[in-house]
C-alpha cells in the first residue's frame, strides 16, 4: 500500500495513463539487456543463428525463419540473452521481481516507463506504443541477426503472446540496438523514473505480495516453478514437534 500511495503520489497518470515497470532485486543494476552486457555485434548474431538451426528438433511450433520477432521472443522465453529487456504492466509483479524472485543484499528498485513518451523521444511523431513485427521496429530487430551496426537507439514495443507466462506477466518490452543503458539515454526524465526500496521493507513486501497472491507458480505457470515455490516455501515446512 505503501509503495502506491507513493506511485500515485509521483506518477501524474498512476492508474490512467500507461505505466511499465520493472523491478531488480539490485538496486545499483542498468538498465541494459543482458546480450549488450556480454556480447558483441558477431557474439549476438552467432547466438541468435545457432538458437534458429537447433530449436526445431527441439521445439514443435518454431515461428517461421522469416519472423524475427516471434524468434526473439522465443529466444527471451527460453533465456537466451536478447537484445530486449523485460517490462510488465503491473506494479505488484514488477515489486516480485524485485524483493522475491531472486532477492539480492542492499536495496532493491522499481523503475517506472512510460512507453509512448519513449517512442516520442526516439524521434517519431506519434506517441504510440509499436508492435515488435511492425515497420518501426523492423531495423532494430533485424541487426539482432544479421550482425548490423550498433546504434543508441531504444523503442517500447508489445509482442505477440506466444506464452502464457507472457499474458500473466503483462509483458511488454523495450527493445536496444546497443549497450547504452536507457537511463542515460537523451531525454530519460521525461519517461522514466526510478524508485529505490530500503532492504529494511523487503521482507515485509515479500510478505504482503504472497498474501496478496503474487507468487511465483502464478507468474510462472508450469510444473518446474510450481516445484520451485513448494520447495522453497517456508509456510508449507510443518513445525518440527509434527516430524518428530
Amino acid at each position: 500500500a505503501e509503495f502506491l500511495e507513493v506511485a500515485r503520489s509521483k506518477l501524474a497518470g498512476f492508474g490512467q495513463s500507461v505505466y511499465w515497470y520493472r523491478g531488480h532485486s539490485c538496486a545499483d543494476w542498468a538498465l541494459v539487456p543482458y546480450v549488450h552486457r556480454m556480447y558483441d555485434g558477431i557474439g549476438e548474431h552467432n547466438l541468435t543463428a545457432r538458437f534458429m538451426l537447433g530449436a526445431p528438433t527441439r521445439h514443435a511450433r518454431c515461428p517461421e525463419i522469416s519472423d524475427l520477432a516471434g524468434w526473439i521472443c522465443l529466444m527471451q522465453h527460453y533465456g537466451l540473452p536478447t537484445r530486449l529487456l523485460d517490462w510488465t504492466g503491473s506494479p505488484l509483479i514488477a515489486l516480485f521481481f524485485a524483493v522475491s524472485y531472486d532477492p539480492e543484499p542492499g536495496p532493491a528498485a522499481i523503475w517506472v516507463l512510460v512507453p509512448s513518451e519513449l517512442n516520442r523521444a526516439s524521434g517519431f511523431k506519434s506517441a504510440a506504443t509499436f508492435v515488435l513485427n511492425g515497420p518501426e521496429a523492423r531495423a532494430l530487430l533485424k541487426a539482432g541477426f544479421d550482425e548490423g551496426p550498433m546504434v543508441d537507439e531504444v523503442l517500447a514495443v508489445v509482442g505477440q503472446d506466444l506464452d502464457l507466462r507472457m499474458t500473466v506477466q503483462q509483458a511488454g518490452f523495450t527493445l536496444h540496438g546497443s549497450g547504452l543503458p536507457l537511463e542515460s539515454m537523451p531525454g530519460a526524465n521525461g519517461y522514466l523514473a526510478k524508485f529505490v526500496i530500503p532492504e529494511t521493507k523487503k521482507a515485509t513486501l515479500a510478505e504482503e505480495l504472497w498474501a496478496l497472491g503474487i507468487r511465483r507458480a502464478g507468474l510462472f505457470p508450469d510444473l518446474g516453478n510450481l516445484a520451485v515455490e513448494l520447495r522453497t516455501d517456508s509456510r508449507l515446512v510443518p513445525p518440527a514437534t509434527a516430524r518428530t
